[in-house]
């Protein structure tokens, strides 16, 4: 339960936390439960990555300078999550995929909560709900051959590329590049769609069963060689450790699970910019309305930024 106290501004290593911030990991904090609950009646395991489990080790909760919250899970537990999400996550709790929303794709799932705004200055004429979320991301196995493990990059990337260019808005097209390569996708997407596509994207992934590898990675999310690979068996089981007053699900060596992003060094603090960069968050507000407010004064997106994250 979120004391009144935890949402007072705070400031933390230098940094000041503001009250609309602190609403926000408020509302995250409540998902996370809610998908770590459904996840344990269930039998399926989840744990906590990147910077919240970076955060959950250090000092016991959000880096004071993130905003969101990072989970992973195996592939098989995931594709178990996604068939029973329909009945276990109601309004305002909205699980989404590829799947469930028109004019979206992303390789992992979101946990969102639709009576409130996480809106990217980029997305105001998508459909989709933008909502404040919970990522939940996906381990594959690493293939160690270096030419299968090329053929198969090679292979995704170009399933993912003719789904970014299906759905990329004529405005996003900012290069001839971007323009052929998105003319060309809507001419495959009138025989396959992206969603079809997108099954075949997960399907090549099911073909490195994690269980039959050493070594995972978030492949669907970032497929990198260098980065985000850690050992299979640092993923056995859940220790559950403090995340501001509440507990979630570790891996059984967070130190495998951290080195593999920030390597040997990572407790020693650093601030850095999160992969989707600042949003609009609104704790109280359905993304429905702020979208609205936006479109008719886009003024107030830098001035929300402004107070949420202290940039002038």
């Amino acid at each position: 339960m979120i004391s009144k106290d935890f949402l007072l501004e705070e400031t933390r290593q230098g940094y000041t936390i503001s009250h609309e911030m602190k609403e926000v990991w408020a509302v995250t904090i409540d998902i996370a439960q809610h998908l770590v609950d459904v996840c344990q009646r269930h039998g399926l395991q989840c744990w906590m990555d990147s910077g919240t489990l970076l955060g959950a080790v250090r000092d016991g909760g959000f880096i004071p300078w993130d905003d969101d919250i990072d989970f992973v899970m195996l592939r098989k537990d995931y594709d178990r999550l996604v068939k029973i999400a329909a009945d276990e996550f109601q309004p305002p709790y909205f699980f989404q995929t590829t799947y469930s929303d028109e004019d979206y794709y992303c390789g992992h799932a979101q946990l969102r909560r639709t009576d409130t705004s996480a809106i990217n200055r980029t997305q105001l004429n998508k459909r989709h709900c933008q909502g404040i979320f919970v990522d939940i991301f996906v381990l594959d196995g690493f293939i160690e051959n270096p030419v299968l493990r090329f053929l198969h990059r090679t292979t995704t990337m170009l399933i993912r590329k003719a789904i970014h260019g299906q759905l990329r808005h004529p405005e996003e097209n900012t290069s001839v590049g971007k323009k052929i390569g998105s003319l060309v996708s809507k001419a495959i997407g009138c025989m396959v769609g992206y969603r079809r596509l997108f099954r075949w994207y997960e399907a090549m992934f099911r073909m490195i069963d994690a269980d039959t590898h050493e070594r995972i990675s978030l492949l669907s999310f970032r497929y990198r060689s260098h980065r985000h690979v850690r050992h299979r068996s640092s993923y056995k089981s859940m220790e559950f450790i403090p995340f501001e007053g509440e507990m979630f699900p570790a891996p059984n060596n967070t130190d495998d699970a951290l080195r593999c992003n920030y390597g040997a060094d990572y407790i020693t603090p650093r601030q850095a910019p999160n992969d989707h960069g600042e949003m609009y968050f609104d704790a109280n507000t359905p993304y429905t309305e702020s979208i609205e407010l936006l479109r008719r004064q886009p003024e107030l997106f830098d001035e929300r930024i402004a107070l949420l994250y202290h940039t002038k």
